[in-house]
């Protein structure tokens, strides 16, 4: 029987270091929940964190300041730690064995098709498979979304396989990818009355 927690759950988490100040803010989506606030300076980033908080339906309360003007990786980066903890623990301890804890999601747009796994397992892992031949986006360094899955993954504990099948346009491919990130997680999340390991315990 699966159990509907949405609207339950709230996590907050503050990051300051001398490259970046972080305010993140998780919980799930509901009829009264306005969208998003993401105020972050890269414009592309916030998309695709939009894209995320959209098919994940966890709404986002996030400001985040740092040191840009040197490049957009401490930010990136510090971002995946922020809401990779934010993840981890806005599920409260005694439903957290009872999540689905595997999730999959294939999203196309126009000429490009990703699929994201996740496994909520309390262990780490990135597979990141993308290939692509412009490295900007604007101003964005497009290489820098592996440094933010990586710091997600190593901060939330799971396990996360990243695939484009195919693409040419590199918006497109990182937009599905963001997309199917978020309707995985979503999968991941609800809850139901068995827990999915022979330990009796996830993490």
């Amino acid at each position: 029987m699966i159990i509907n927690i949405q609207k339950q759950f709230i996590y907050e988490i503050f990051r300051k270091t001398n490259e970046t100040f972080i305010c993140c803010q998780v919980n799930f989506k509901n009829k009264e929940n306005k969208k998003s606030f993401i105020n972050i300076d890269s414009c592309y980033l916030k998309h695709l964190l939009d894209h995320f908080s959209i098919n994940s339906q966890i709404n986002l309360n996030l400001n985040l300041l740092g040191d840009s003007y040197i490049d957009e990786h401490h930010v990136t980066e510090d971002l995946g730690i922020t809401l990779g903890k934010c993840i981890k623990y806005f599920i409260p301890l005694k439903f957290k064995n009872y999540i689905n804890r595997y999730g999959f999601y294939y999203i196309p747009l126009d000429e490009s098709l990703s699929r994201v796994v996740i496994d909520i397992s309390g262990r780490s892992y990135l597979s990141y498979n993308i290939y692509y031949n412009n490295f900007y986006i604007k101003n964005f360094n497009i290489n820098l979304i592996y440094d933010f899955f990586l710091s997600f993954s190593n901060n939330s504990f799971i396990t996360i396989y990243i695939d484009n099948i195919i693409g040419y346009n590199i918006h497109h491919i990182f937009e599905t990818v963001f997309k199917a990130f978020g309707k995985s997680l979503k999968e991941s999340l609800i809850l139901n009355n068995n827990i999915n390991s022979t330990k009796k315990l996830l993490f």
